[in-house]
This record gives structure tokens, C-alpha cells and sequence, in this order.
């Protein structure tokens, strides 16, 4: 055949061969998370009606030696994303990874926004959000540093965006009623307030373990602040602030808050589920017409 005829075979076999590899390769998938989405999948998802967003505000810091510092910002944009697939109407806005953690920074890996240039970027999404079309953004705290922020500010950005679309927060204030919340769940699994914790703690860690087990060394996992009566609803407000004030080290030097030992990916789940149903309630309360 000669040399010229086997480059000729050879380019055909190649191009034969692409050509059914791509045939082969599967169809995208439909989803709800906008950094997985083309801009025209994006527009004509607003102009099919799903024109309400949710913006998850998370966090990169320490979360004890077991787990991942993006742990705030996985399990919220976890429960956004389920959260979005109930609803229907909904997508979910790339997470706003860095927040207010001013207070892990005695820990390697811990990364924090000043308060003002947190409410720059928060305010930068949602005008964002509002010039793509969406007429709902929902804001969705899964930090406790970034919570109290969120709500106080939330009015200032709603104004700005006023006739354009409506701003809601999702999260509620952190303070005794959390606290109680949080107490109840404590009972319903057989663990102390102070093993459930409030960070990095038996409820947490079952959380992740639910969503990326493979993220989690529960080799490491250990105890650390455990004490029922620092977490109980009479004392977990002013506690917490202290805790902003003065930073986690001096009250836990691994990160603990809580004491994660024992726990399991099928707690995780139904906790996570009580969350995300919890989301979609407040979320279709909140814009309902």
C-alpha cells in the first residue's frame, strides 16, 4: 500500500474512532446549580419561570482535625440544591465560599472577609442576580458568623433592588429558640446538647459524612468543647458572641465544638432532610404571591 496509503487508513481509523466516542458520551444531565450551566441554559431557565435563586453565604475554616475547612459551604450548597429540586422553580447561585470567620483564625486554613468587604461581595451578587432576571433571591446562611450580618444588611440590599426584584432571608437569628431546636434533636438521637455541639460536633459530622464521607477522617475525629450548659438556650447567645470576640482556640484548642465521635451518615440524612424541608417551607412562604 505504501507509506501514503497507510496515513490515509490511519486518519480514517482516527476519525471513526472520535466519531463514535462521541456518540457514546452521554447527554447532559439537567441541573439546578448555575455554575454548571450554560448562560443560555440560565436565561431560558428564568424565562420557563424558575426565576427564584438561592444564595448560600458558607465559609472556608477550620473545622476541627476531621473534617474539611469547606464544610459550611458543602452543606449548604447541598441543601440549596436539594432544596431547589423540590421547590421546581428555583436555582442555586455559585456559593459565596469565603464569610466572616474572624474567629477560627488561630487555625491553619481558616480564610475571612472584613466585615465590609463581606457586605461588598454579598451586595455584587445580588445586583448580579437581579440584572440575570431572577425576581426572588433567597439568602441562605450556613455560617453562624455570617447570620446576624445577613439579616441585619438584607433590608439595605432589598432597597437598592427595589421594582427589580425582592430580597429574603432564609436563616433565622441564632439565639435560644436554635438553641432549643438544637436540644431537641440532641434527645431524638440520644446525645447530650454538648455532644451534638454547634461546630464541627456529632451533628455536623454526620452531616458531611452523609455527602462526602470521603472528606471525613473520623480517625482524627475527637472531643472537644462538650459542655451541656454552654450550649443550653439560656446561654448559647451570649456565648457565641463571646466566641466572636475573643476566637474558638481559647474555648477549644482542636476546633471542637461538640464532640464527634459516634457519628453516622444515616443520622446525617435525616438531619439533612429536616433542614431541606425546613428551606423549601420557608423559601415558598416567603414568596408566595
Amino acid at each position: 500500500m505504501g507509506s501514503y496509503g497507510s496515513r490515509i487508513v490511519f486518519a480514517i481509523g482516527v476519525l471513526l474512532t472520535v466519531s463514535v466516542v462521541a456518540s457514546a458520551a452521554p447527554p447532559k444531565q439537567p441541573t439546578v446549580l448555575m455554575e454548571e450551566m450554560s448562560w443560555t441554559e440560565i436565561r431560558d431557565a428564568i424565562k420557563s419561570g424558575k426565576t427564584t435563586v438561592l444564595l448560600v453565604s458558607g465559609s472556608i475554616e477550620q473545622h476541627g482535625p476531621h473534617l474539611p475547612t469547606m464544610t459550611d459551604s458543602l452543606v449548604g450548597k447541598y441543601m440549596a440544591q436539594q432544596a431547589a429540586l423540590k421547590l421546581g422553580n428555583a436555582l442555586v447561585s455559585p456559593v459565596m465560599l469565603v464569610g466572616l470567620a474572624e474567629h477560627h483564625l488561630g487555625f491553619p486554613g481558616t480564610i475571612s472577609l472584613n466585615f465590609f468587604d463581606f457586605i461588598s461581595v454579598l451586595t455584587d451578587y445580588c445586583n448580579s442576580l437581579a440584572d440575570a432576571g431572577f425576581k426572588n433571591i433567597i439568602l441562605i446562611s450556613s455560617h453562624g458568623g455570617n447570620t446576624d450580618t445577613i439579616i441585619a444588611y438584607a433590608p439595605r440590599i432589598a432597597k437598592m433592588l427595589l421594582n427589580k426584584a425582592d430580597v429574603y432571608v432564609a436563616t433565622g437569628a441564632n439565639g435560644p429558640d436554635d438553641a432549643r431546636r438544637r436540644k431537641a434533636l440532641a434527645e431524638k438521637y440520644h446525645v447530650t446538647l454538648g455532644k451534638a455541639g454547634v461546630h464541627s460536633g456529632w451533628m455536623e459530622t454526620s452531616m458531611v459524612l452523609a455527602i462526602r464521607p470521603d472528606l471525613v477522617d473520623m480517625s482524627k475525629a475527637e472531643e472537644g468543647l462538650d459542655d451541656d450548659a454552654f450550649y443550653s438556650p439560656e446561654n448559647s447567645k451570649r456565648n457565641q458572641l463571646k466566641g466572636f470576640a475573643v476566637g474558638v482556640k481559647p474555648y477549644s484548642a482542636n476546633g471542637i465544638l461538640g464532640d464527634p465521635r459516634g457519628a453516622t451518615a444515616e443520622a446525617g440524612k435525616e438531619l439533612l432532610e429536616l433542614n431541606i424541608d425546613e428551606l423549601v417551607a420557608t423559601v415558598r412562604l416567603l414568596t408566595k404571591p
